[in-house]
């Protein structure tokens, strides 16, 4: 056309207009990531060991075998469900179990509870062990001294509470060493779901936070004549844990 000069091939395209050389870029380019995009799915993607639904429950065990990490997940319907403990311990044995028979040799660190609230009894246990607990301001809702999650922390790892996870986890040479907690939820004392004694408790107590528990694994050696294995293992666990002082 008369008047228009033609364009020289290093002078920039016209907004909106990639060159020919980004296109080709963009050509090579994308197909390269969609091919990418399931390997980098895939290396997240939790394995599924064992699912059992009870009423309107479903409990499932996962594996993230990348971070060495189980997941106790419960899903439920439109109403929350009230998976009793029993059917917990249960399902995480035989998940255990069986992780064992696949995967011989290999361990996890922790086991991810996830919310406290999916697992009432766990939920009330700590509601009630606050409202009880002279360290807890009810009037406040945050302990006397310390952090939340410390104190949650601490009342979660009581023998009343890692108990009946060392008996699931038992048969697996497993057991919990410690607790970790975070997003700690506080609520009136009204409103949750405590023990009935007939007198009305005031205040705030926590109810709800996010879970895990820090798996350790028994040794497994031969006990000495007259020697108990359990002791065995309550020396072992000791003996880590000051090996553990000693390095922070």
């Amino acid at each position: 056309m008369a008047g228009c000069a033609p364009r020289n091939a290093s002078q920039p395209s016209p907004r909106g207009i990639p060159a020919a050389g980004g296109l080709l870029v963009l050509q090579l380019l994308v197909p390269a990531l969609v091919l990418a995009w399931p390997v980098t799915a895939r290396a997240y993607q939790e394995r599924l060991i064992v699912a059992v639904t009870e009423g309107n429950c479903t409990l499932r065990v996962e594996a993230d075998d990348q971070s060495r990490t189980l997941r106790l997940r419960v899903l439920s319907g439109a109403a929350r469900c009230d998976l009793n403990k029993s059917t917990m311990a249960a399902v995480l044995k035989t998940a255990l179990a069986q992780t064992d028979q696949e995967r011989p040799g290999e361990s996890y660190g922790s086991l991810f509870l996830g919310r406290l609230v999916d697992f009432p009894w766990l939920s009330r246990y700590l509601a009630w062990f606050a409202c009880r607990d002279p360290r807890w301001d009810r009037k406040k809702g945050r302990p006397v001294s310390g952090n939340l999650n410390g104190y949650v922390r601490d009342a979660l790892a009581s023998p009343e509470v890692t108990a009946l996870f060392d008996e699931a986890l038992g048969t697996s040479g497993y057991r919990v060493a410690a607790v970790t907690v975070e997003k700690v939820l506080v609520g009136r004392c009204d409103d949750l779901p405590l023990p009935a004694t007939g007198t009305r408790v005031s205040g705030k107590a926590p109810y709800d936070a996010m879970v895990w528990l820090v798996l350790g694994k028994a040794e497994r050696r031969r006990a000495s004549d007259g020697e108990d294995v359990v002791q065995l293992q309550e020396k072992l666990m000791s003996k880590r844990s000051a090996q553990a002082r000693a390095l922070k």
